[in-house]
């Protein structure tokens, strides 16, 4: 780990991307009577993308699993790019920086597991949830107060926004 500070990494960020399920989601996948998957997302993890978006930062989701669920959030959210079902996440979330002529240290990745560890290692903030595999939160740079799914989006995002100090400027009309 290098002596950059959080505060640091994060204000050179300019696109966020985001594995799935346990980060966005809490994790669990839920089945109803007729087979159809279920997930639940918090609206305040959203609200804190849709504050990043009114600040100018590109999102992208990229997950291990090809899910409906994920197509019809990333669309109402207004995500830039989804990428799903990807196995080896580094390539993918590489090709997300280099398609956006940005550099590594310009891009934060939040993940949960395993899987997630490549990318960590190789963008500019590296970010975790508090419920993430110990071996994740130690590669982290920053890890959330709270769980996947449940706020530790909403967190990142003004961890963000305050670094780059448009947190006033996105969130100004609602202390008026």
């Amino acid at each position: 780990m290098s002596d950059i500070s959080v505060i640091e990494r994060a204000a050179r960020i300019k696109l966020m991307v985001l594995d799935i399920d346990g980060v966005l989601t809490d994790g669990r996948v839920i089945y109803d009577q007729d087979g159809r998957e279920l997930k639940f997302f918090d609206i305040k993890d959203g609200h804190g993308l849709k504050l990043l978006q009114r600040a100018g930062f590109q999102i992208a989701w990229l997950s291990g699993r090809a899910s409906k669920v994920n197509r019809v959030r990333a669309e109402e959210l207004g995500i830039d790019e989804l990428v799903e079902d990807c196995k080896v996440k580094l390539p993918e979330f590489l090709r997300l920086v280099a398609d956006r002529g940005l550099t590594p240290e310009q891009a934060a990745f939040m993940g949960d597991d395993l899987i997630d560890l490549p990318p960590m290692r190789a963008c500019g903030l590296a970010l975790a949830t508090a419920d993430a595999w110990p071996a994740v939160r130690e590669a982290a740079h920053w890890v959330a107060g709270l769980p996947g799914g449940r706020g530790a989006v909403r967190e990142a995002c003004e961890l963000l926004l305050k670094a780059s100090g448009k947190w006033e400027e996105v969130t100004g009309g609602y202390f008026q």
